[in-house]
């Protein structure tokens, strides 16, 4: 029962489906709990890891299970919480808003499966930041997520970085482990528990040969099966549609469940045209009832209910393993028109941008800007700034003024457009209008370009400007702009000083640091320091010891850790050991490590080994680990294998390993590749993959074929592919282009594109242009388009352009570069 008085309650008290775990249909195909025997893999036992040092810790952590659909990824997690902390309990915020406001308080679990679903769009950064907070303030505490590798890759790009939060707490601080979609059928610990359970036999019997018990346990390759068999065989025409159309939208950028109404109009698109004439008036609510209700094994469609209250279901989304498979298979593929018409009826703003977003990457600039257009009118705040961009694009400056308005976003999107064209006029313009509407990195980018010209004085012109508006930054610009001429920095710099920019002390510092002058240099950093700029903590501690003045420097880093800044000791660290003072530089790292820098556990356990005391380097790395980091056992594992200590790297990257770090067993594959001990490097790759990393086999693939080795590369890259790895192909291409064997490297990308590497197409599109193979170049740079590569539209032009004569005018080239494609 849960908690009375708050009602809250722990992972056991759970019915495990609300928390996302997927049942195992029954062998009659109903899905009934129980849940089958768990069976641990390496990943379990660095996530129970994790947990357990959070509680004893007192500390927070957030853990993000990254895996492919059916891997096992939310039952790990379920597992693991209701082991370590069975008291502690959990609580599940049903989206962003929910996640915004809840009262999460020390001892709780904040459960956050399928994290991408909290972390999309404007909304998402907003959540990153509520998150990173209460990281920072709550404790003890653990958030744990779940994710695919798409997801995670989307999130994390620095296109634009219109989500520096959200990228930031996915990124940092070893959050992430990865989990294989694999359990292998011949272990004796499955073996034994088939015995113990015949849904579990079942799926072994399943699998055969191959490792995918685990998804012929959910019943996902079943539906895959059934979906791949297309329309009016398994499923009706209708409900092939349906789950298509459902399957697009999410690949395509609606998070959320998809509406009712979206998936409807949506679906038509993907019916032809007897279907469509023949379906009946009811065919949507049949497909869905169809769809929703298991016949047997799990049902292809989940319904949900997002409106408030009770009620019927109003959204709809795919099985997750069937999507994935969708995903895959339509990757090269853009939708049909009526798509993108049926997406104006996305569920939020941020859904609407997103598939605006989509469309826009495809080329489809009509598309993009009516769905931008809704966005906008529904207050999404990055999309005026997208549809400004691209009417610039469609049709030319006026038009994208006029969307602009008074959005600064949007005027200064229209600048770094026109700057990248090199309309110096325009981007200044576009950079004022910026500026005037309150984007103080406008002023800044205005200064710049002034000081570009070679106009100082207009570029202090704008500088004054700006600090007028209360504004720093374009002085500071200035200053680092100037760095080579002294005075002319200085000015600057103490003009972004008197807007009371304590950043401008740190530059002058740095000017008197150039100059020669410490004393000044030392003044200027103290008063830096003193106002909160905590880098200039550093810059004393090196300023005092160039001085001689090792007290100083020695209080300044004392005083730079009372101010939370570790660097400083960092510095005094390395100045030590420069200096060949080893115990002192050990001194200093340690006090660095205490503050929380990773990087100082590693120097620590490096200088051990450097001293031949193995035991206290793995102590040091040990210690790391405790603290989050397992940094300093790769760096040993690194610094074994290139002194030939194979046994001592294996030790090392197996320990890195259990705390998360699965590159060390990739480092140590190419290291025992490079030494020649072939077993060992495929050793090591298996181990990596038992960790959910294809990546130690697909860098053997290129190893190999570099020396030569065909044969290995082929058996490489083939186990590296069939790991999950559908980049292995494209990169092995590329190596073999790089070498001068087109033919091979031709098919290299075929097999890429069949394992649905988009990737491929692009680098099929260069190299058959680069052969005068016009035709064919034209459909792979096609399929790159459709699926997305910004990149690819280039190369498709040039390769129309390329075409016979009247075949495609550069007349039509020059139209489609500014309009698009059309649907």
């Amino acid at each position: 029962m849960s908690d009375p008085e708050t009602g809250l309650r722990t992972a056991s008290q759970w019915d495990p489906l609300r928390l996302g775990v997927r049942p195992a249909p029954d062998l009659d195909g109903s899905v009934e709990p129980p849940l089958t025997e768990y069976l641990t893999r390496p990943h379990d036992d660095t996530l129970r890891q994790r947990l357990a040092r959070a509680a004893a810790t007192h500390g927070s952590v957030f853990v993000l299970l990254v895996g492919p659909s059916a891997s096992g990824k939310t039952r790990a997690v379920y597992e693991a919480v209701a082991a370590v902390l069975p008291d502690w309990p959990v609580v599940h915020p049903a989206d962003g808003e929910e996640l915004l406001a809840a009262e999460t308080g020390p001892r709780t679990v904040l459960w956050l499966d399928e994290t991408q679903r909290y972390l999309h769009g404007a909304a998402g950064e907003r959540a990153a930041r509520s998150l990173t907070r209460l990281l920072d303030r709550v404790a003890p505490l653990a958030v744990v997520g779940t994710m695919w590798p798409e997801h995670l890759r989307r999130l994390t790009q620095t296109v634009d970085d219109e989500t520096p939060t959200v990228r930031a707490l996915l990124t940092g601080g070893h959050a992430r482990i990865t989990v294989p979609d694999t359990l292998t059928a011949q272990s004796s610990e499955v073996a034994a528990a088939a015995t113990r359970d015949p849904r579990l036999a079942a799926a072994v019997r399943a699998a055969g040969p191959g490792n995918r018990v685990l998804q012929h346990l959910t019943g996902g390759p079943e539906l895959v099966r059934h979906w791949d068999m297309g329309p009016d065989q398994w499923f009706t025409a209708p409900e092939h549609a349906v789950l298509t159309a459902a399957a697009e939208a999410r690949r395509l950028g609606h998070t959320s469940a998809v509406p009712a109404h979206l998936l409807q109009e949506a679906a038509a698109a993907f019916m032809d045209a007897n279907s469509r004439a023949t379906a009946g008036e009811g065919w949507f609510p049949e497909a869905i009832s169809a769809l929703t209700t298991a016949r047997p094994g799990p049902a292809p469609l989940i319904a949900e209910r997002h409106n408030p209250g009770v009620g019927a279901p109003d959204s709809y989304r795919p099985d997750d393993y069937l999507e994935q498979h969708i995903r895959r298979v339509r990757a090269h593929r853009a939708p049909p028109a009526e798509f993108w018409t049926a997406a104006a009826l996305s569920r939020t703003p941020d859904d609407l941008y997103a598939l605006g977003r989509a469309a826009e990457q495809r080329r489809r600039y009509g598309a993009a800007a009516h769905l931008y257009e809704f966005a906008v009118a529904q207050g999404q705040p990055r999309a005026r700034a997208a549809l400004a961009r691209l009417r610039e694009r469609t049709d030319g400056p006026a038009a994208a003024e006029e969307t602009a308005a008074t959005d600064p976003a949007a005027w200064a999107a229209l600048a770094v457009v026109r700057e990248a064209r090199r309309d110096e006029q325009g981007a200044h313009d576009a950079y004022r209008r910026a500026a005037e509407a309150g984007d103080v990195w406008a002023w800044a980018a205005l200064a710049r370009i002034r000081e570009e010209e070679g106009d100082p004085v207009a570029a202090d012109e704008v500088a004054s400007q700006a600090a007028a508006a209360g504004h720093a930054l374009a002085w500071r610009t200035l200053g680092r702009m100037r760095a080579a001429d002294g005075p002319s920095a200085a000015k600057a710099f103490e003009q972004a000083v008197t807007v009371g920019d304590a950043w401008g002390h740190l530059g002058l510092a740095q000017v008197a640091e150039r100059a020669g002058d410490l004393p000044e240099a030392v003044r200027h950093a103290v008063l830096a320091a003193d106002a909160g700029v905590t880098a200039a903590w550093a810059l004393l501690v090196r300023l005092h010891w160039v001085l001689g003045d090792t007290a100083a420097a020695v209080a300044a880093a004392t005083r730079g850790a009372d101010a939370g800044s570790p660097e400083a000791w960092s510095r005094l660290a390395h100045l030590r050991y420069a200096d060949g003072d080893l115990s002192g530089a050990a001194a200093a790292h340690r006090e660095a490590a205490a503050l929380g820098l990773g990087a100082a556990w590693r120097a620590l356990a490096l200088l051990a080994e450097a001293d031949g005391d193995t035991a206290a380097a793995e102590e040091q790395a040990a210690q790391s680990v405790r603290t989050g980091d397992p940094e300093a056992w790769i760096a040993l594992s690194e610094d074994r294998a290139a002194r030939g200590d194979d046994e001592g790297a294996a030790r090392a990257a197996a320990e890195a390993a259990r705390a998360g770090a699965v590159e060390a067993w990739i480092t140590l594959a190419r290291s025992r590749e490079r030494a020649g001990n072939t077993e060992g490097a495929e050793h090591a790759a298996d181990l990596a993959a038992e960790r959910g990393s294809p990546a130690a086999w697909a860098a053997l693939s290129r190893m190999r074929e570099r020396a030569g080795d065909r044969e290995g590369s082929r058996r490489a890259v083939v186990r590296a592919a069939a790991l999950g790895a559908s980049d292995a192909w494209t990169a092995l291409g590329r190596e073999r282009e790089t070498q001068g064997d087109r033919a091979a490297a031709e098919r290299a990308y075929l097999r890429a594109c069949e394992a649905a590497d988009v990737e491929a197409y692009a680098a099929l599109g260069a190299l058959y242009l680069d052969q005068g193979r016009v035709t064919e170049a034209c459909e792979a740079y096609r399929a790159a388009v459709d699926a997305g590569l910004p990149d690819a539209w280039e190369g498709l032009l040039s390769a129309l352009a390329a075409q016979p004569p009247r075949a495609v005018s550069a007349r039509t080239v020059a139209r489609l570069r500014r309009t698009g494609i059309d649907p």
